[in-house]
């Protein structure tokens, strides 16, 4: 029976089967000897050498015969997955000019005019305008001021408009241009100047010299002054002279002050005024508005 049993294990080797299924096996086929030679004049296979023979099918075919498939791991690459991003969409308005007080002008044969805008940090927008206008040629002169409000988007300032002019006030709405450099409205163009010298032209700045036609001994001029600013005119004159002054203004807002060659004030803010001249030299008479803006004619007459 040992023999039996070595055999066995040697031929069941390659199954790889544990210790106790090989001593099962052995005792199922040495009973099934003992039992074929009890039945050996019976053509039935006895069931120890069946139960035996079932038992090593199943496991060769479990071990020896049968493939083990494992698994295939396939690897996907990974993908990983970048954020897009986008910068947001930057709006580009047109150049804008900054929030602060901007001072314009504008002059031309016709028109004398300046512009002081304020732009708050809001893009709200108020600013005013003084203006005097002429036509030498029809002999009219007048002035205005208007008041300007409204909202600056971009260089467009869409604007309230109130234009008081003489005796007359007038409301409109207008589209203006602002930028560094100009001022558009929809008539005028004026250019940037510093504010500390808004409203100073020539005739500010430099007197104007009155002078008698041949012949002549008075003269009438026509001229607007703007508020705020004066008007000066320088006229020669001797000692002992009578010197007779008036103006007129469309409003009674005109008025003049005087003022001799040795610079002292001989009268001030007058509409009518006569006297003899007290010394040799250029006096001057200074035009000024009590209220707003002025229109005016004066007159001078020196006998």
């Amino acid at each position: 029976m040992s023999v039996i049993f070595l055999l066995i294990k040697e031929y069941i080797k390659p199954l790889t089967l544990p210790e106790s299924s090989i001593i099962l096996l052995f005792y199922l086929i040495t009973q099934a000897i003992i039992n074929f030679k009890a039945m050996k004049n019976q053509l039935l296979i006895p069931g120890g050498i069946l139960i035996a023979l079932l038992y090593l099918t199943g496991c060769g075919e479990n071990n020896s015969n049968s493939a083990t498939i494992s698994p295939v791991e396939t690897s996907n690459p990974s993908v990983t997955s970048t954020p897009i991003t986008t910068d947001p969409v930057s709006q580009i308005s047109p150049t804008q000019i900054a929030p602060g007080t901007y001072c314009y002008t504008t002059k031309t044969e016709t028109l004398d005019a300046d512009a002081e805008i304020t732009i708050n940090p809001t893009n709200q927008v108020n600013g005013t305008v003084n203006a005097t206008i002429q036509n030498k040629a029809e002999g009219y002169y007048s002035s205005y001021n208007q008041t300007l409000k409204g909202t600056l988007q971009g260089e467009k300032a869409k604007l309230d408009i109130v234009t008081k002019i003489e005796l007359d006030t007038q409301k409109a709405q207008e589209t203006w241009t602002i930028t560094e450099s100009t001022l558009k409205s929809d008539q005028e163009t004026f250019n940037r100047v510093d504010c500390a010298t808004l409203g100073k032209d020539d005739s500010a700045i430099k007197p104007v010299r009155i002078k008698f036609d041949r012949g002549a001994t008075s003269r009438t001029i026509k001229n607007s002054v703007v508020r705020g600013t004066r008007d000066t005119y320088l006229i020669g004159a001797n000692k002992g002279q009578q010197m007779n002054l008036k103006i007129t203004s469309l409003e009674n807002n005109a008025v003049f002050d005087v003022v001799s060659p040795d610079s002292k004030t001989l009268q001030q803010e007058a509409t009518n005024w006569s006297t003899k001249l007290p010394a040799n030299g250029d006096y001057q008479v200074v035009v000024g508005g009590t209220r707003g803006n002025a229109s005016y004619e004066l007159t001078v007459e020196i006998k």
